[in-house]
Protein backbone atom coordinates (compact mmCIF):
# COMPACT_ATOMS: atom_id res chain seq x y z
CA UNK A 1 0.00 0.00 0.00
CA UNK A 2 1.65 3.08 -0.84
CA UNK A 3 0.46 5.63 2.41
CA UNK A 4 2.92 8.48 1.04
CA UNK A 5 6.23 9.15 -0.44
CA UNK A 6 9.87 9.68 1.28
CA UNK A 7 10.50 13.06 0.64
CA UNK A 8 11.53 15.97 2.30
CA UNK A 9 8.17 18.41 3.43
CA UNK A 10 9.70 21.45 2.27
CA UNK A 11 12.84 22.64 -0.29
CA UNK A 12 15.07 24.44 2.44
CA UNK A 13 18.19 23.34 0.33
CA UNK A 14 17.37 25.14 -2.96
CA UNK A 15 20.08 25.08 -5.18
CA UNK A 16 22.37 28.28 -4.91
CA UNK A 17 22.61 30.94 -7.57
CA UNK A 18 26.39 29.66 -8.48
CA UNK A 19 29.50 28.10 -6.62
CA UNK A 20 29.54 28.88 -2.68
CA UNK A 21 32.89 28.55 0.18
CA UNK A 22 31.32 25.66 2.40
CA UNK A 23 32.91 25.23 5.49
CA UNK A 24 32.09 21.24 6.89
CA UNK A 25 33.82 20.84 9.99
CA UNK A 26 33.90 17.38 11.33
CA UNK A 27 33.18 17.23 14.98
CA UNK A 28 32.66 14.00 16.33
CA UNK A 29 35.38 11.70 14.40
CA UNK A 30 35.68 8.63 16.33
CA UNK A 31 31.44 8.29 15.92
CA UNK A 32 30.41 6.56 12.85
CA UNK A 33 26.76 8.85 11.80
CA UNK A 34 28.44 12.12 12.55
CA UNK A 35 31.29 11.71 10.24
CA UNK A 36 29.57 9.50 7.46
CA UNK A 37 26.96 12.42 7.15
CA UNK A 38 29.65 15.34 6.85
CA UNK A 39 31.98 13.66 4.47
CA UNK A 40 29.00 12.86 2.37
CA UNK A 41 27.66 16.26 2.30
CA UNK A 42 30.81 17.62 1.42
CA UNK A 43 31.54 15.29 -1.56
CA UNK A 44 28.01 15.76 -2.62
CA UNK A 45 28.97 20.03 -2.37
CA UNK A 46 32.01 19.66 -4.60
CA UNK A 47 30.30 17.28 -6.93
CA UNK A 48 28.23 19.93 -7.62
CA UNK A 49 30.74 23.14 -8.17
CA UNK A 50 30.79 24.34 -4.27
CA UNK A 51 34.08 24.91 -2.92
CA UNK A 52 34.51 22.95 0.14
CA UNK A 53 36.74 23.26 3.09
CA UNK A 54 36.43 20.41 5.95
CA UNK A 55 37.91 21.94 9.11
CA UNK A 56 38.83 19.05 12.08
CA UNK A 57 40.56 18.97 15.45
CA UNK A 58 44.21 18.92 15.91
CA UNK A 59 43.86 18.30 19.49
CA UNK A 60 46.80 16.02 20.94
CA UNK A 61 45.59 15.06 24.42
CA UNK A 62 41.78 17.15 23.62
CA UNK A 63 38.80 16.59 25.87
CA UNK A 64 35.27 16.40 24.17
CA UNK A 65 32.19 14.11 23.74
CA UNK A 66 33.68 11.40 22.39
CA UNK A 67 37.07 11.23 24.23
CA UNK A 68 35.74 12.47 28.08
CA UNK A 69 39.10 11.12 29.56
CA UNK A 70 41.47 13.14 27.05
CA UNK A 71 43.32 10.32 25.25
CA UNK A 72 45.88 11.40 22.83
CA UNK A 73 45.61 7.78 21.43
CA UNK A 74 41.58 9.09 20.51
CA UNK A 75 43.16 12.12 19.25
CA UNK A 76 45.70 10.57 17.15
CA UNK A 77 42.45 7.88 15.60
CA UNK A 78 40.59 11.25 14.87
CA UNK A 79 42.76 12.78 13.64
CA UNK A 80 44.28 10.34 11.48
CA UNK A 81 40.34 9.49 10.66
CA UNK A 82 39.21 12.74 9.30
CA UNK A 83 42.64 12.86 6.76
CA UNK A 84 43.11 9.43 5.51
CA UNK A 85 38.87 9.38 4.23
CA UNK A 86 39.01 13.27 3.44
CA UNK A 87 41.96 12.26 0.89
CA UNK A 88 40.49 9.43 -0.36
CA UNK A 89 37.46 11.58 -1.11
CA UNK A 90 39.43 13.95 -2.77
CA UNK A 91 38.22 16.68 0.02
CA UNK A 92 40.45 19.31 1.12
CA UNK A 93 40.93 18.82 4.84
CA UNK A 94 42.39 21.47 7.48
CA UNK A 95 43.08 20.96 10.77
CA UNK A 96 42.12 23.49 13.64
CA UNK A 97 45.28 23.87 15.95
CA UNK A 98 44.68 24.04 19.58
CA UNK A 99 48.36 24.51 20.82
CA UNK A 100 48.94 27.39 22.87
CA UNK A 101 51.32 28.68 20.36
CA UNK A 102 48.37 29.42 17.21
CA UNK A 103 47.12 32.82 16.92
CA UNK A 104 43.90 31.72 18.13
CA UNK A 105 44.01 33.19 21.50
CA UNK A 106 40.98 31.98 23.44
CA UNK A 107 41.24 35.54 25.83
CA UNK A 108 39.90 37.26 22.85
CA UNK A 109 36.92 35.04 22.95
CA UNK A 110 33.72 37.33 23.72
CA UNK A 111 31.79 36.40 27.21
CA UNK A 112 28.74 35.77 24.80
CA UNK A 113 30.62 32.81 23.11
CA UNK A 114 32.24 31.41 26.05
CA UNK A 115 28.55 31.16 27.49
CA UNK A 116 27.66 29.24 24.54
CA UNK A 117 30.42 26.71 24.70
CA UNK A 118 29.39 26.78 28.69
CA UNK A 119 25.88 25.64 27.32
CA UNK A 120 27.22 23.12 25.29
CA UNK A 121 30.33 21.65 27.27
CA UNK A 122 27.18 21.00 29.79
CA UNK A 123 24.99 19.63 27.17
CA UNK A 124 27.87 17.13 26.53
CA UNK A 125 28.52 16.38 30.15
CA UNK A 126 24.58 16.04 31.04
CA UNK A 127 23.99 13.20 28.50
CA UNK A 128 26.69 11.42 29.29
CA UNK A 129 26.79 11.36 32.77
CA UNK A 130 23.07 12.15 33.24
CA UNK A 131 23.66 14.54 35.89
CA UNK A 132 21.84 17.51 36.08
CA UNK A 133 23.22 21.00 35.82
CA UNK A 134 24.20 22.03 39.55
CA UNK A 135 24.40 18.67 41.60
CA UNK A 136 27.01 19.13 43.43
CA UNK A 137 26.80 15.69 44.84
CA UNK A 138 28.55 13.43 41.42
CA UNK A 139 32.25 14.47 42.50
CA UNK A 140 35.20 16.40 41.73
CA UNK A 141 36.02 14.19 38.47
CA UNK A 142 33.15 15.22 36.72
CA UNK A 143 34.02 18.86 37.52
CA UNK A 144 37.53 18.78 36.09
CA UNK A 145 36.25 16.62 33.02
CA UNK A 146 34.18 19.97 32.36
CA UNK A 147 36.97 22.28 32.99
CA UNK A 148 39.11 20.34 30.32
CA UNK A 149 36.51 20.04 28.00
CA UNK A 150 35.76 23.49 28.02
CA UNK A 151 39.34 24.39 28.03
CA UNK A 152 39.68 22.38 24.74
CA UNK A 153 36.49 23.90 23.28
CA UNK A 154 37.51 27.09 23.43
CA UNK A 155 41.10 26.94 21.62
CA UNK A 156 39.28 25.11 19.36
CA UNK A 157 36.58 27.86 18.61
CA UNK A 158 39.54 30.54 18.86
CA UNK A 159 41.28 28.27 15.87
CA UNK A 160 38.12 28.23 14.05
CA UNK A 161 37.39 31.96 14.30
CA UNK A 162 40.93 32.26 12.83
CA UNK A 163 40.35 30.40 9.62
CA UNK A 164 36.86 31.38 9.21
CA UNK A 165 38.50 34.81 8.83
CA UNK A 166 40.99 34.08 6.55
CA UNK A 167 38.85 31.37 4.28
CA UNK A 168 35.80 34.27 4.17
CA UNK A 169 33.36 30.91 3.44
CA UNK A 170 30.08 31.65 2.38
CA UNK A 171 28.09 29.23 4.49
CA UNK A 172 29.40 26.97 7.69
CA UNK A 173 27.67 23.16 8.43
CA UNK A 174 27.98 21.13 10.92
CA UNK A 175 26.40 17.95 12.72
CA UNK A 176 23.67 18.95 15.04
CA UNK A 177 25.47 21.73 16.84
CA UNK A 178 24.18 20.79 20.42
CA UNK A 179 27.49 19.96 22.66
CA UNK A 180 30.18 22.38 22.47
CA UNK A 181 32.31 20.03 19.99
CA UNK A 182 29.56 21.18 16.92
CA UNK A 183 28.67 23.80 19.16
CA UNK A 184 31.48 26.07 17.80
CA UNK A 185 30.45 26.51 14.01
CA UNK A 186 27.11 27.91 15.02
CA UNK A 187 28.88 30.06 17.99
CA UNK A 188 31.80 31.61 15.28
CA UNK A 189 29.18 31.68 12.63
CA UNK A 190 26.75 34.02 14.71
CA UNK A 191 29.59 36.43 15.98
CA UNK A 192 30.59 36.59 12.55
CA UNK A 193 27.42 36.52 10.19
CA UNK A 194 27.68 33.53 8.62
CA UNK A 195 24.96 31.17 7.62
CA UNK A 196 25.02 27.95 8.78
CA UNK A 197 22.92 24.50 7.93
CA UNK A 198 22.76 21.42 10.51
CA UNK A 199 23.18 17.93 9.52
CA UNK A 200 21.14 15.36 11.49
CA UNK A 201 19.74 11.56 11.06
CA UNK A 202 16.63 10.85 11.59
CA UNK A 203 14.36 8.18 14.17
CA UNK A 204 14.11 6.33 10.37
CA UNK A 205 17.81 6.73 10.05
CA UNK A 206 17.94 8.79 6.84
CA UNK A 207 19.98 12.22 6.65
CA UNK A 208 17.81 14.95 7.10
CA UNK A 209 19.27 18.49 6.67
CA UNK A 210 18.33 22.02 8.53
CA UNK A 211 18.62 25.53 6.79
CA UNK A 212 19.68 27.95 9.47
CA UNK A 213 18.83 26.16 12.44
CA UNK A 214 19.27 22.81 14.33
CA UNK A 215 17.36 19.65 15.17
CA UNK A 216 16.49 21.40 18.78
CA UNK A 217 14.91 24.52 17.54
CA UNK A 218 11.25 23.41 18.43
CA UNK A 219 9.76 26.28 16.82
CA UNK A 220 11.49 25.43 13.39
CA UNK A 221 11.17 21.91 13.89
CA UNK A 222 6.94 22.19 13.94
CA UNK A 223 6.83 24.76 11.34
CA UNK A 224 8.60 21.68 9.42
CA UNK A 225 6.33 19.00 10.88
CA UNK A 226 3.68 21.33 10.22
CA UNK A 227 4.24 21.36 6.50
CA UNK A 228 2.84 17.52 6.16
CA UNK A 229 0.04 16.28 5.06
CA UNK A 230 -2.46 14.74 8.10
CA UNK A 231 -2.53 11.16 6.76
CA UNK A 232 -4.70 8.89 8.83
CA UNK A 233 -3.82 6.02 7.39
CA UNK A 234 0.09 6.81 7.86
CA UNK A 235 -0.58 8.16 11.39
CA UNK A 236 -2.25 4.83 11.94
CA UNK A 237 0.26 2.77 11.13
CA UNK A 238 3.24 4.50 12.90
CA UNK A 239 1.31 5.02 16.20
CA UNK A 240 0.26 1.43 16.17
CA UNK A 241 4.26 0.43 15.41
CA UNK A 242 4.72 2.52 18.30
CA UNK A 243 3.16 0.08 21.09
CA UNK A 244 5.18 -2.60 19.54
CA UNK A 245 8.27 -3.92 21.58
CA UNK A 246 9.80 -5.31 18.26
CA UNK A 247 10.22 -1.75 17.17
CA UNK A 248 10.29 0.70 20.13
CA UNK A 249 12.65 -0.06 22.59
CA UNK A 250 11.05 1.22 25.65
CA UNK A 251 7.73 -0.80 24.77
CA UNK A 252 9.75 -3.68 24.86
CA UNK A 253 9.96 -2.55 28.76
CA UNK A 254 6.08 -2.20 29.30
CA UNK A 255 4.28 -4.98 31.45
CA UNK A 256 1.98 -6.98 28.90
CA UNK A 257 -0.27 -8.22 31.61
CA UNK A 258 -0.29 -4.58 33.66
CA UNK A 259 -4.01 -4.00 35.13
CA UNK A 260 -3.98 0.13 36.35
CA UNK A 261 -5.48 0.77 39.98
CA UNK A 262 -8.89 0.41 40.77
CA UNK A 263 -10.32 3.83 41.16
CA UNK A 264 -13.71 3.17 42.87
CA UNK A 265 -14.51 6.89 44.73
CA UNK A 266 -12.70 9.08 42.81
CA UNK A 267 -14.10 11.13 40.39
CA UNK A 268 -11.80 10.87 37.15
CA UNK A 269 -8.20 9.28 36.22
CA UNK A 270 -5.10 10.95 35.51
CA UNK A 271 -2.12 9.64 33.93
CA UNK A 272 1.48 12.12 34.85
CA UNK A 273 4.01 10.56 32.59
CA UNK A 274 7.50 12.24 33.79
CA UNK A 275 10.24 12.82 31.22
CA UNK A 276 13.83 12.20 31.60
CA UNK A 277 15.18 15.46 33.12
CA UNK A 278 18.56 15.33 31.78
CA UNK A 279 17.65 15.17 27.99
CA UNK A 280 15.38 18.59 28.66
CA UNK A 281 18.46 20.17 30.70
CA UNK A 282 20.81 18.87 27.70
CA UNK A 283 18.81 21.25 25.22
CA UNK A 284 20.04 24.45 26.54
CA UNK A 285 18.44 27.85 27.58
CA UNK A 286 15.46 28.04 25.08
CA UNK A 287 14.20 25.10 26.79
CA UNK A 288 13.55 26.28 30.33
CA UNK A 289 10.85 25.13 32.04
CA UNK A 290 8.11 26.53 35.11
CA UNK A 291 7.47 23.22 35.96
CA UNK A 292 11.20 21.93 36.29
CA UNK A 293 10.60 20.62 39.75
CA UNK A 294 8.50 17.67 38.70
CA UNK A 295 7.65 16.63 42.16
CA UNK A 296 6.53 19.92 43.13
CA UNK A 297 4.21 20.18 40.55
CA UNK A 298 2.79 16.66 40.73
CA UNK A 299 2.24 17.05 44.59
CA UNK A 300 0.28 20.00 44.44
CA UNK A 301 -1.87 18.49 41.78
CA UNK A 302 -3.07 15.76 43.81
CA UNK A 303 -3.30 17.62 47.06
CA UNK A 304 -5.89 19.98 45.85
CA UNK A 305 -7.83 17.08 43.91
CA UNK A 306 -8.35 14.88 46.59
CA UNK A 307 -11.18 13.78 44.24
CA UNK A 308 -8.84 12.70 41.58
CA UNK A 309 -6.51 8.95 41.32
CA UNK A 310 -3.23 10.61 40.11
CA UNK A 311 -0.87 7.19 38.53
CA UNK A 312 2.97 8.79 38.20
CA UNK A 313 4.51 6.80 35.72
CA UNK A 314 8.55 7.38 35.69
CA UNK A 315 9.93 6.98 32.16
CA UNK A 316 12.17 3.33 32.06
CA UNK A 317 15.34 5.78 31.21
CA UNK A 318 15.03 7.68 34.13
CA UNK A 319 16.88 4.32 35.73
CA UNK A 320 20.13 5.55 34.74
CA UNK A 321 20.00 9.19 36.11
CA UNK A 322 22.82 9.89 38.63
CA UNK A 323 20.98 12.76 39.99
CA UNK A 324 18.64 11.78 42.74
CA UNK A 325 15.07 12.43 40.87
CA UNK A 326 13.81 9.59 43.05
CA UNK A 327 13.77 11.01 46.61
CA UNK A 328 11.33 13.81 46.35
CA UNK A 329 8.22 11.70 45.11
CA UNK A 330 8.78 9.52 48.26
CA UNK A 331 6.54 11.96 50.13
CA UNK A 332 3.86 11.65 46.85
CA UNK A 333 3.87 8.47 46.73
CA UNK A 334 2.24 8.29 50.82
CA UNK A 335 -0.81 10.47 49.87
CA UNK A 336 -3.91 8.35 49.56
CA UNK A 337 -5.09 9.24 45.73
CA UNK A 338 -1.75 8.68 43.96
CA UNK A 339 0.26 5.64 42.93
CA UNK A 340 3.68 6.04 41.41
CA UNK A 341 5.35 3.63 39.08
CA UNK A 342 9.53 4.64 39.18
CA UNK A 343 11.56 3.71 36.34
CA UNK A 344 11.97 -0.05 36.83
CA UNK A 345 9.08 -0.80 38.11
CA UNK A 346 6.62 -2.83 35.88
CA UNK A 347 3.91 -0.89 33.78
CA UNK A 348 2.38 -0.27 30.55
CA UNK A 349 2.30 3.01 29.08
CA UNK A 350 -0.53 2.51 26.13
CA UNK A 351 -2.85 0.70 29.32
CA UNK A 352 -2.85 3.77 31.42
CA UNK A 353 -3.33 6.21 28.61
CA UNK A 354 -6.56 3.99 27.92
CA UNK A 355 -7.20 4.24 31.57
CA UNK A 356 -6.92 7.60 31.88
CA UNK A 357 -9.62 10.56 31.58
CA UNK A 358 -7.01 12.91 31.73
CA UNK A 359 -2.77 12.66 30.57
CA UNK A 360 -0.57 15.19 31.73
CA UNK A 361 2.82 14.95 29.96
CA UNK A 362 6.15 16.90 30.50
CA UNK A 363 7.05 16.87 26.84
CA UNK A 364 7.41 13.35 26.16
CA UNK A 365 5.93 11.93 22.56
CA UNK A 366 3.61 10.27 24.92
CA UNK A 367 1.68 13.60 24.22
CA UNK A 368 1.15 12.97 20.25
CA UNK A 369 0.04 9.42 21.41
CA UNK A 370 -2.16 10.21 24.07
CA UNK A 371 -3.67 13.13 21.55
CA UNK A 372 -4.04 10.10 19.00
CA UNK A 373 -5.83 8.18 21.00
CA UNK A 374 -8.74 10.86 21.54
CA UNK A 375 -7.35 11.92 25.35
CA UNK A 376 -7.40 15.37 26.43
CA UNK A 377 -3.77 16.04 27.25
CA UNK A 378 -1.97 18.74 29.54
CA UNK A 379 1.36 19.62 28.37
CA UNK A 380 3.89 20.99 30.97
CA UNK A 381 6.64 22.74 29.33
CA UNK A 382 8.53 23.65 26.79
CA UNK A 383 8.39 20.64 23.86
CA UNK A 384 8.77 19.59 20.00
CA UNK A 385 4.91 19.68 20.23
CA UNK A 386 3.89 23.15 22.14
CA UNK A 387 3.08 24.77 18.92
CA UNK A 388 0.74 21.84 17.11
CA UNK A 389 -2.54 22.74 19.32
CA UNK A 390 -2.32 18.78 20.15
CA UNK A 391 -2.57 19.55 24.13
CA UNK A 392 -3.44 22.03 26.81
CA UNK A 393 -0.23 24.21 27.50
CA UNK A 394 -0.44 25.76 30.57
CA UNK A 395 2.38 28.76 31.21
CA UNK A 396 1.85 28.58 35.04
CA UNK A 397 1.47 26.12 38.20
CA UNK A 398 -1.55 27.75 38.70
CA UNK A 399 -2.94 27.52 35.00
CA UNK A 400 -2.31 23.62 35.50
CA UNK A 401 -4.13 23.36 38.80
CA UNK A 402 -7.07 25.27 36.74
CA UNK A 403 -7.16 23.11 33.86
CA UNK A 404 -7.45 20.05 36.46
CA UNK A 405 -10.64 21.02 37.69
CA UNK A 406 -12.13 21.65 34.32
CA UNK A 407 -13.50 19.09 31.81
CA UNK A 408 -11.15 18.83 29.02
CA UNK A 409 -12.42 18.02 25.55
CA UNK A 410 -9.37 15.59 23.48
CA UNK A 411 -7.82 18.15 21.07
CA UNK A 412 -8.05 17.83 17.30
CA UNK A 413 -5.68 14.71 15.74
CA UNK A 414 -5.00 16.24 12.43
CA UNK A 415 -1.38 18.09 13.85
CA UNK A 416 -0.61 14.41 15.29
CA UNK A 417 -1.42 12.64 12.18
CA UNK A 418 0.95 15.34 10.52
CA UNK A 419 3.91 14.00 13.22
CA UNK A 420 3.53 10.70 11.94
CA UNK A 421 3.67 12.01 8.51
CA UNK A 422 7.13 14.27 9.50
CA UNK A 423 8.67 11.38 11.14
CA UNK A 424 7.89 8.54 8.44
CA UNK A 425 8.89 10.82 5.65
CA UNK A 426 10.60 13.63 6.24
CA UNK A 427 14.33 13.11 5.13
CA UNK A 428 17.42 15.03 2.49
CA UNK A 429 18.77 12.33 0.59
CA UNK A 430 22.26 12.48 0.41
CA UNK A 431 24.09 10.62 -2.81
CA UNK A 432 26.87 8.82 -0.63
CA UNK A 433 24.13 7.65 2.42
CA UNK A 434 22.09 4.49 2.48
CA UNK A 435 20.21 2.92 5.19
CA UNK A 436 20.08 -0.40 6.06
CA UNK A 437 16.33 0.44 8.06
CA UNK A 438 18.86 0.13 11.22
CA UNK A 439 21.60 2.15 10.42
CA UNK A 440 22.86 4.43 8.08
CA UNK A 441 26.18 3.31 5.54
CA UNK A 442 28.43 4.64 3.59
CA UNK A 443 27.89 4.77 -0.08
CA UNK A 444 30.64 4.84 -2.32
CA UNK A 445 33.42 5.64 0.03
CA UNK A 446 34.80 4.34 3.63
CA UNK A 447 35.32 5.67 6.81
CA UNK A 448 39.24 5.07 8.02
CA UNK A 449 39.96 3.46 10.74
CA UNK A 450 36.43 1.55 11.82
CA UNK A 451 37.55 -1.05 14.38
CA UNK A 452 40.38 1.54 15.71
CA UNK A 453 37.51 4.11 15.89
CA UNK A 454 35.17 1.53 17.68
CA UNK A 455 37.56 0.25 20.01
CA UNK A 456 38.56 4.09 21.31
CA UNK A 457 35.24 4.56 21.43
CA UNK A 458 34.68 1.47 23.53
CA UNK A 459 37.72 2.29 26.09
CA UNK A 460 35.99 6.07 26.69
CA UNK A 461 32.60 4.23 27.67
CA UNK A 462 34.25 2.26 30.00
CA UNK A 463 36.10 4.84 31.76
CA UNK A 464 33.16 7.12 31.64
CA UNK A 465 30.94 4.29 33.26
CA UNK A 466 33.15 3.33 36.02
CA UNK A 467 32.80 7.82 36.79
CA UNK A 468 29.70 7.34 36.01
CA UNK A 469 29.01 5.13 38.67
CA UNK A 470 31.48 6.19 41.28
CA UNK A 471 29.50 9.21 41.05
CA UNK A 472 25.83 7.86 41.33
CA UNK A 473 27.17 5.63 44.57
CA UNK A 474 28.48 9.21 46.16
CA UNK A 475 25.06 10.62 45.59
CA UNK A 476 23.73 7.99 46.98
CA UNK A 477 26.02 8.07 49.63
CA UNK A 478 25.43 11.72 50.98
CA UNK A 479 21.56 10.84 50.41
CA UNK A 480 21.77 7.93 52.94
CA UNK A 481 23.76 10.15 55.39
CA UNK A 482 21.36 13.23 55.00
Amino acid sequence: MNLGSETRSEGPLAEAPGPQKVLLHVAYPLWRKQPLMVMARAKELQDRGDEVVLTYCNSKAGTCAANFVGSPVACWICRNRVRSTASSLGLRAVPLETSNATASDTSLLQLSERKELAIGVQSAITTRFRTLPGDRSCGAIISAIKARYFRTASRLLGALKTLVRQERPDRVEVFNGRHACSRICLTAAESMQIPFNTLEGTTRQKPIIFEGHTAHDRSEMQKRIMKHDANEKVADIYYGRRRQPRTNKFARKHAPGFVPPKAAGFKKKVSIFLSSQDEFESLGKDWVSPFLDYAKSVKEASLQNPDKLFCIRFHPNQADVCSDIITPFREIAELPNTVIYYPNDCANTYTLIDWSDVVVTFGSTVTVEACWMNKPVIMLGPSFFDQLDISYNPESPDEFLELLRRDLLPKDRRNAARFANFEEFDFDPLRYVDSTGKTMVPKGFRLSHPWASQLARTADDLLCEAVKKWAGHRAKKKRCAA
